[in-house]
């Protein structure tokens, strides 16, 4: 090695040495050579080398949730889980509470916080009452989580078949208890704990039946009529037998009901009932407890054999009078070439039509001979609400494990003046000031319909993505859904939580609830696309949002011009910017103001466009001297313009300017190099002597 390359390298390592200082000391002072390879590449996050590393290993327990532990580092959720389930419970407690808890944190990622919780409320019962406490006050979501995943447990709890209904009633005894330790003062500990007492898997529930001036007897019969029309499609019967309600408000409300599942939009009424303190008619429309009986018209009318026979005989019936088609249907079932299923079909038309006919009595004595799982959920309500049925009477084996079907039955019937659930909902036609509201809620903690009414006008913007995430999980389906969803969306992908944005936007039905939530979605849609780096995408959601006449945020606007600038797009992003630019009245702060102005001087610049460059640079220095990294690094970049044009004493005046007020060292020590370079540069032409002029 020559000596020359010998000093080289040494100048070099000296110049490291200095560089770094004492760091290469502290350095190797702070490893610990104890520390197993494994150990010292979880304290950086190498979580993929990790795996590779742990995936060679054996099947001990301590390796075993080390697998799980890096898998779920790595965001491989399902991954982890996997490895969770099919282990047995290991017989260390600390392990198995450690093993249960990661599954429990594994499911919540997933997406299933009521599996999540179940997770984690094993792992408690193996905890000591200090250390559950802890665990359950790490996160500051795990409160609202834990009460909102109880409410659809003891709602679930009404819908689980009967074989499984001790265990329910277990886990959620076994899940209040434990917030009862952590938690016990809270208003949900406090007011929900005599509805767990209630809690009894033999006892029948019997309706509380009110007759009073809201909902009589004979509303009842008329809505009851009313229902068994909407069950066969005949809508126009169904709104004209409503006619005979005498109250005006629940008969609009039972005609919104019609309205909805014809058409899946949100009826006007629904502010009527808002303005009259009517909380739980106007939340039943906006919170989408319908919805699962419009995605499902199963659901709610009555399905036949597909034949074109059976097509042309349903239609001649549905042209007949109520008493005829009851004849006719009596006819045909007595005939032997029909098949059984055929037969079953008539009898559930024949329940409708006997509904129809308003013969009750008639109607009782058919429903006796029919099979419950096979009657659509209007009927089964029409049923519980004309003849008083207990609630086991009305749910059928197709709502188990399905809460939406059993909030549909619940409130209907209460609406109908029918109440399953007394004393845990509120009454449905109780008028409640929004001054009462939080007390109500605190005072009636399951009512489902209180709650959406408390979420929905909850704008406090420290707790926006807390309820948005609320929202998301409990009215999933509801409009209020919809807009929490991609709220969240929008903030994951702000954070570069990719994954989790794009789980969000996957949740909505962006065409559901017109053009301004689809602009909504399509904007939270850019932010992603924009992060994730597919621009072909964002450009194509953001021409959509142009063409109907929206606009996105100004900042999600400005990202994605500089986007399109950096790829070499220049005139595209610069059209981009200055339509920015010109809603800059209604930005909503300065310091956006100003980098919209910077970056719109950046890219008239790297167009070759200098005088307008220019002039940019020194409107913002101007406008916007406050804005300190905008407004000196624009002083900077006029101050390289005017060295060009030879204006070397006003390009001076930016630069000390720039030397006064940069924040960071490094801009400072540009400035003066530059600074430095232009007065060497005049020196050696003469700057500063005598004129001389030519002639």
């Amino acid at each position: 090695m020559s000596s020359r390359l010998k000093k080289k390298i040494l100048s070099s390592l000296l110049a490291a040495a200095v560089l770094f200082g004492s760091g290469g000391t502290a350095f190797a002072d702070s490893t610990n050579k104890k520390d197993s390879f494994e150990s010292w590449l979880e304290k950086y996050g190498a979580w993929d080398v990790l795996e590779q590393n742990y995936s060679q290993t054996g099947d001990t327990p301590e390796l075993i949730l080390k697998r799980a532990e890096t898998a779920f580092n790595l965001g491989r959720y399902s991954a982890c889980l996997g490895i969770l389930q099919s282990t047995p419970a290991f017989t260390d407690k600390n392990q198995e509470i450690t093993r249960l808890w990661l599954g429990g944190k594994c499911q919540r990622a997933l997406g299933d916080p009521v599996k999540g919780v179940i997770w984690f409320s094993q792992a408690a019962r193996l905890m000591d009452q200090e250390t559950m406490t802890s665990k359950f006050k790490e996160d500051s979501y795990f409160k609202s989580v834990w009460f909102d995943v109880w409410r659809s447990l003891y709602w679930g709890y009404r819908v689980t078949p009967d074989s499984a209904r001790e265990s329910r009633k277990m886990l959620l005894e076994q899940t209040f208890r434990q917030a009862e330790k952590v938690w016990p003062t809270t208003y949900f500990i406090v007011n929900s704990k005599t509805k767990l007492a209630g809690l009894n898997s033999s006892s029948e529930i019997d309706p509380a039946v009110s007759n009073s001036t809201v909902v009589n007897e004979d509303d009842r019969m008329a809505i009851a009529k009313s229902l068994a029309a909407s069950s066969i499609g005949e809508w126009e019967k169904s709104d004209h037998a409503l006619d005979m309600i005498s109250n005006s408000t629940v008969q609009v409300f039972w005609k919104s009901v019609n309205m909805f599942l014809e058409s899946g939009k949100t009826p006007e009424a629904t502010s009527t009932f808002s303005q009259a303190g009517l909380i739980r008619p106007a939340s039943f429309f906006e919170a989408g407890v319908l919805e699962p009986a419009v995605l499902s018209p199963a659901l709610w009318q009555l399905g036949a054999p597909t034949s074109t026979a059976w097509n042309v005989f349903r239609k001649k019936l549905l042209e007949m009078e109520p008493e005829e088609a009851l004849k006719t249907i009596d006819r045909e079932t007595g005939s032997l070439l029909l098949s059984s299923e055929l037969v079953n079909a008539l009898q559930n038309y024949r329940l409708a039509f006997a509904f129809l006919t308003g013969d009750m009595e008639l109607a009782r004595n058919v429903l006796k001979r029919l099979d419950a799982d096979t009657l659509p959920i209007s009927l089964r309500i029409a049923s519980g609400i004309a003849f008083k049925l207990p609630l086991s009477k009305v749910i059928s084996t197709v709502d188990y494990g399905k809460n939406e079907n059993l909030y549909i039955i619940s409130t209907l019937s209460e609406a109908a003046g029918v109440d399953y659930f007394k004393g845990i909902d509120t009454p449905f036609w109780s008028p409640i000031s929004h001054k009462s509201l939080n007390q109500t809620i605190n005072a009636n903690p399951l009512d489902r319909l209180l709650v959406f009414a408390d979420l929905a006008q909850q704008e406090d913007i420290k707790n926006k993505i807390k309820v948005a995430r609320r929202c998301a999980f409990l009215f999933p389906k509801s409009r209020l859904g919809a807009e929490s969803f991609i709220a969240l969306a929008d903030h994951a992908a702000v954070n570069r939580d990719f994954k989790l944005s794009a789980y969000y936007l996957k949740r909505v039905d962006q065409d559901k609830y017109g053009p301004e939530l689809r602009m909504k979605w399509l904007a939270a849609a850019v932010e992603y696309d924009l992060a994730e780096g597919n621009d072909a995408k964002a450009m194509k959601a953001y021409n959509e949002i142009l063409q109907s006449g929206g606009t996105l945020p100004a900042e999600k606007e400005l990202k994605l011009a500089l986007m399109i600038q950096q790829k070499g797009e220049l005139k595209k992003a610069q059209a981009i910017l200055e339509r920015i630019w010109s809603t800059r009245d209604d930005l909503k702060n300065n310091e956006l103001r100003a980098e919209i102005l910077f970056w719109i001087a950046e890219g008239e610049h790297a167009m070759g466009k200098k005088e307008k460059a220019l002039q940019h640079y020194l409107e913002l220095a101007w406008e916007f001297p406050e804005q300190n990294i905008w407004a000196v690094t624009a002083m900077y970049r006029a101050s390289m313009i005017y060295e060009h044009k030879g204006h070397f004493e006003t390009a001076k005046r930016f630069l000390r300017t720039v030397i006064k007020r940069a924040d960071r060292k490094a801009q400072k020590e540009a400035a003066q190099a530059r600074l430095n370079a232009i007065d060497t540069k005049l020196a050696k032409v003469g700057a500063g002597k005598d004129v001389s002029y030519p002639f």
